[in-house]
């Protein structure tokens, strides 16, 4: 029982890191209903998906990284762009995420 908790309280986590960065790609404005339906439906996913919880975590650390990376770059490039700066660091994120999941299912040599 106490596994089963502990992995509902992962799986909302990833939920909560996970929102943060999809709320301003999906969403115009967001909202308090908005990210707990989110986090609760990326919360089922990463429940139902546990198998792939490598992938998941992985994804989400490089996702994590890219968001500091992302954040301190906009500085200096997105200096006076204030509405376009969140929806392009998500963007940065969410894309750092996805390309490491195709990366994990697609591969050829280059050399």
């Amino acid at each position: 029982m106490e596994e089963l908790l502990m992995l509902i309280f992962k799986c909302l986590l990833l939920g909560v890191i996970w929102a943060a960065l999809l709320i301003p790609l999906i969403f115009n404005r967001g909202g308090l209903l908005k990210y707990l339906i989110t986090v609760l439906v990326i919360a089922v996913a990463c429940f139902i998906f546990r198998g792939y919880a490598f992938t998941i975590n992985k994804m989400t650390v490089i996702a994590l990284v890219t968001l500091v990376i992302a954040w301190i770059t906009s500085m200096a490039v997105f200096e006076k762009e204030s509405k376009v700066k969140s929806k392009v660091i998500a963007f940065s994120c969410v894309m750092a995420a996805v390309s490491y999941l195709v990366s994990q299912f697609v591969s050829f040599s280059i050399l």
